[in-house]
């Protein structure tokens, strides 16, 4: 990261080689990996080579290209401040279900209209006039759950940091109603440590203790 070559080409091939014949995922790092591998070492040594902004940053765009180094599952703790950390996942399942509700009223709406005005002129199975509906009740029913119902929704689960017992927050509005947007400050419900959660990374932390 310096500019200095601290192993000749031959021996990095001999590295390289080595560690593709004991299946290490170091082997296929790009140079943002590389780089975040870096920082989280030097980091750790007390010595940071980039703010928490950059390290945010670098971090959010090896999550977005779906990169494994840049998710810390299993919660880690540092002896020096006493904060614990861990990146929580997207519940995509729940927030799916989210849009249940206004998909359900939507359907119901559209085979009764359907009924009332295709059904006289041409006899239609209601499977084959829920399906010719579909895209309507889908486009519908995610206009009204992120435009009115659940605005900017993001449901996250993952390892209280402290305990490790799972967790889940929601960020976003309900019904006009302000919650969580940018930082959610979450009570773990099972040891009841404070920690909090940044929305556009879902990092995770506890307090500092020091």
């Amino acid at each position: 990261m310096n500019g200095r070559q601290l192993l000749s080409d031959e021996d990095f091939d001999l590295l390289k080689e080595d560690l593709q014949w004991n299946g290490s995922p170091v082997v296929v790092l790009n140079r943002n990996e590389a780089k975040y591998l870096a920082a989280m070492e030097a980091y750790l040594k007390g010595k940071p080579m980039m703010s928490d902004t950059e390290f945010d940053s670098l971090k959010r765009e090896l999550k977005e290209s779906g990169s494994k180094f840049a998710v810390d599952t299993e919660p880690k703790c540092y002896i020096d401040t006493g904060v614990c950390k861990v990146t929580l996942q997207e519940d995509k399942f729940r927030s799916n279900l989210l849009y249940l509700p206004a998909g359900v009223i939507l359907s119901i709406g559209w085979l009764g209209v359907g009924f009332e005005l295709i059904e006289p002129i041409v006899r239609l199975n209601p499977i084959l006039l829920f399906l010719l509906g579909s895209p309507l009740v889908f486009s519908g029913a995610k206009a009204i759950t992120e435009g009115f119902i659940f605005e900017n929704k993001l449901i996250a689960y993952g390892p209280c940091p402290a305990c490790e017992v799972e967790n889940r927050v929601y960020f976003g509005n309900i019904l006009g109603v302000e919650g969580f947007n940018d930082v959610a400050e979450v009570k773990c419900s099972n040891c009841k440590e404070i920690f909090s959660v940044q929305k556009n990374t879902l990092r995770a932390s506890t307090l500092s203790k020091a």
